[in-house]
C-alpha cells in the first residue's frame, strides 16, 4: 500500500532523503513529547499538515490543468495564503482610520458610557 501512495506522488519510499527525513522527524517528535515544551508538537503537527495540503492542491493542480511542475507548485503556495491573506485584510479592515463603520461604533459606545466619580463632601478624609 506505501510503494502505492508514494508512487503517486513520486518519492520512492525507501529513498535516502526520504528515510532521513523521517528519520529526523521522528526524532524531533520524540525530543519535544518528552520534554516540558510539548504544546511545541502541535506547531509541527500543523506544519506537516500544511506541508500535506500544499503537496494535495499540487498534485491536483498538475493533474488538472497543464502546468510545469515549478509553476503548480507556486500556485498551490498562493491558493494555501488565500486564506492568510483574507484574515489580514479582515483585520486591516477593522482598524480606525480604514473602517468608517468602526468608528461610528465606537462612538456610539463612548456616548453611552457614563462616566461615575463619586462625590464626597468637604469633610472627607480617606482611610489610608
Amino acid at each position: 500500500m506505501f510503494s502505492t501512495v508514494f508512487s503517486t506522488i513520486g518519492t520512492d519510499i525507501w529513498g535516502s532523503s526520504a528515510l532521513l527525513g523521517g528519520i529526523i522527524l521522528l526524532a524531533v517528535s520524540a525530543i519535544i513529547a518528552v520534554s516540558s515544551q510539548r504544546w511545541l508538537l502541535w506547531y509541527v503537527v500543523g506544519g506537516i499538515a500544511y506541508f500535506i495540503a500544499v503537496e494535495m492542491t499540487h498534485n491536483l493542480i498538475l493533474s488538472w490543468f497543464a502546468f510545469s511542475d515549478w509553476h503548480s507548485y507556486v500556485a498551490a503556495l498562493a491558493i494555501s495564503w488565500l486564506p492568510l491573506a483574507t484574515w489580514v485584510l479582515y483585520r486591516a479592515l477593522r482598524y480606525d482610520d480604514v473602517s468608517d463603520a468602526l468608528q461610528r461604533e465606537r462612538e456610539q459606545a463612548k456616548a453611552r458610557y457614563i462616566e461615575h466619580t463619586p462625590i464626597y463632601d468637604d469633610h472627607y478624609q480617606p482611610r489610608f
